[in-house]
C-alpha cells in the first residue's frame, strides 16, 4: 500500500549549482591531468560550466573535436581575475 504523494525528483549538482556561461581565454591557461604535465588550453572561445568547487571548459580542439577539461573553481577564478580569461556576457556567448 502506497501512502502520499510520490517522491520528487531532487535536481542533480549539474542542474543545481551550474551555470553554462561563455568565456574566451586570452593569456596562457593549462589543466593538469592526473599527476602529469600541465596542456595549455587553445586561445579561443570556451563554454565554461560553474560549480560551488570546479569549473568545467569545453573547446574545439580541432576540426570536429572537442577539449573537455575540470579545473579548480580557484584555479579559474584566479585565471579570470589575472585577465586570462575573459567573461562573456550571456548575450555574447557562441
Amino acid at each position: 500500500m502506497r501512502f502520499g504523494a510520490p517522491p520528487l525528483a531532487l535536481p542533480t549538482l549539474r542542474e543545481e549549482h551550474a551555470m553554462s556561461q561563455y568565456a574566451t581565454i586570452v593569456g596562457e591557461v593549462t589543466y593538469t591531468p592526473g599527476d602529469g604535465t600541465p596542456i595549455p588550453i587553445p586561445k579561443g572561445l570556451v563554454e565554461v560550466a560553474l560549480a560551488p568547487d570546479s569549473a568545467t571548459l569545453s573547446w574545439e580542439a580541432a576540426d570536429g573535436v572537442a577539449g573537455l577539461t575540470a579545473i579548480p573553481r580557484t584555479q579559474f577564478d584566479d585565471y579570470v581575475e589575472e585577465g586570462k580569461i575573459v567573461l562573456k556576457r550571456p548575450a555574447e556567448g557562441g
